[in-house]
């Protein structure tokens, strides 16, 4: 992991090789949602914008899916829905299970599949979305329409959730929020310590 990284650039940091971590995936109850990956700097961007979801299907399995908003003025989109036209933008490589390193911790979560493809209902919504099993190593990347090819992906930071139970993300921080963060990457690295946890990642130099 890099070591101090600035937090408050409005226009946006590049992620340095080593990556910087982003913190627990954050949906942990059915159907909880956590979304804090954009596909634009959602703080200058008006009309249609799109983020990268995870949610919790089970306990054990989450999966990633594309929701889409139009922002009518920068900094304010909604309301969000899930895009199934668009979920196969997103790319995950399953490098196998990690072992937690916790005294009595399972050696297994129920519900292990590796990634892939698989087909879910979510809020009453038939979903065909990417699996990220809990406590695999990951690497989650996002591939544009037609010729965009790979996409940078924007870490914008959310207030804080107030409440295990709520199932939509709270509110992303302003640009003049002085708590803010915007950084800039290519990838997401979903690994696990004592619970599953990502970080920000550029391209691997070749």
């Amino acid at each position: 992991m890099a070591g101090n990284h600035p937090n408050n650039n409005v226009d946006g940091v590049i992620v340095p090789r080593g990556g910087w971590w982003l913190g627990s995936s954050k949906s942990m109850f059915k159907e909880q949602l956590a979304a804090d990956i954009y596909l634009q700097d959602i703080w200058h961007t008006q009309g249609p914008v799109r983020r990268v979801a995870t949610i919790c299907v089970s306990w054990g399995m989450s999966i990633a899916v594309i929701q889409e908003a139009y922002a009518p003025v920068p900094g304010q989109p909604g309301p969000w829905n899930i895009e199934n036209d668009l979920n196969h933008m997103i790319m995950v490589q399953d490098f196998g299970l990690q072992q937690l390193v916790v005294p009595g911790a399972p050696d297994d979560l129920p519900n292990q599949q590796p990634a892939g493809v698989g087909h879910f209902v979510v809020n009453n919504l038939a979903v065909m979305a990417a699996r990220l099993p809990w406590h695999h190593r990951l690497i989650m990347e996002v591939q544009g329409l037609e010729h965009e090819g790979r996409l940078r992906l924007h870490y914008h930071k959310h207030h804080p959730r107030k409440g295990h139970r709520k199932m939509e993300p709270p509110k992303i921080r302003g640009p003049n929020d002085p708590k803010r963060k915007h950084w800039i990457f290519d990838q997401v690295v979903f690994s696990t310590q004592i619970q599953n946890c990502r970080r920000a990642a550029p391209l691997p130099v070749m």
